[in-house]
This record gives structure tokens, sequence and C-alpha cells, in this order.
């Protein structure tokens, strides 16, 4: 059965060692990781129990939806995706600038994210809907 037929225009995964997300956090200031992550999820990531697992969740999502949209992160700034975890936690999904038009352009309408944390390491699974 075709993907398109049951609603779903991408699929995307990705595995993250967290102890790798935490060498770069540590490595790099904050204009550094600005190339990386948007201010939202900067900010988000500082004030939660676990920053580096947070920031390793928001890699992996950015991972996660460029394969979903087919693209990788290539053509598309690692800005242009953004990871949120709500307060009942659970991971949401915004685009902005070529990701979303990307995203248009293959009749994305919404994300369904879902995640899980083990062993220090974080995996991410993204539909593209």
């Amino acid at each position: 059965m075709p993907l398109e037929s049951t609603g779903v225009k991408g699929i995307g995964i990705d595995i993250t060692p967290i102890d790798r997300i935490s060498r770069l956090i540590e490595r790099y200031d904050h204009q550094t990781l600005a190339l990386l992550f948007t201010a939202r999820e900067i900010y988000c990531c500082q004030f939660t129990p676990n920053p580096h697992q947070a920031y390793a969740l928001c890699f992996a999502t950015k991972e996660a939806v460029g394969k979903a949209l087919g693209t990788g992160i290539a053509d598309i700034e690692w800005t242009e995706i953004e990871a949120t975890l709500n307060h009942h936690n659970q991971l949401t999904v915004q685009l902005y600038g070529k990701a979303m038009i990307q995203a248009k352009e293959q009749g994305v309408k919404d994300w369904l994210a879902t995640w899980l944390s083990w062993d220090r390491h974080v995996l991410v699974h993204i539909l593209a809907l």
C-alpha cells in the first residue's frame, strides 16, 4: 500500500547519542549553538532537568524531519526545523523558511512525532502527514 493512500507523506527516524550532543554543547559557545538550534530550543533546553538529553532530542528531531521530507538537512537551515516538548512531554515540530516551503510542496500539513530515551540515546520517529 503506497504511503500517500494512508495519509503519510514521509517517514523519518533518527537515533542520537546524548554524549555526542553533550560534547557539542560543552565545546561551543551560544553564538555557534544558535546555528543549530533556535532561540526557543536553546531556552527550553537550558531550563529542563536534563539539558543534554533535550538538546539531543532537538537534534534527532531535525534529522528525522529532514529524512521525512526526503531531502535531509542539505538544503535546509538547522534552525528552520524547531522541536519542542509540551507540558505533557509530547514532541511538536514547527517549520520555517525553506523547510516549510518543502513541506507545503509535498502536501505535508501536520507532523506526528514520537520519541524515547534509553541507555544515553534519543530516538525520534516522525510521520509527515
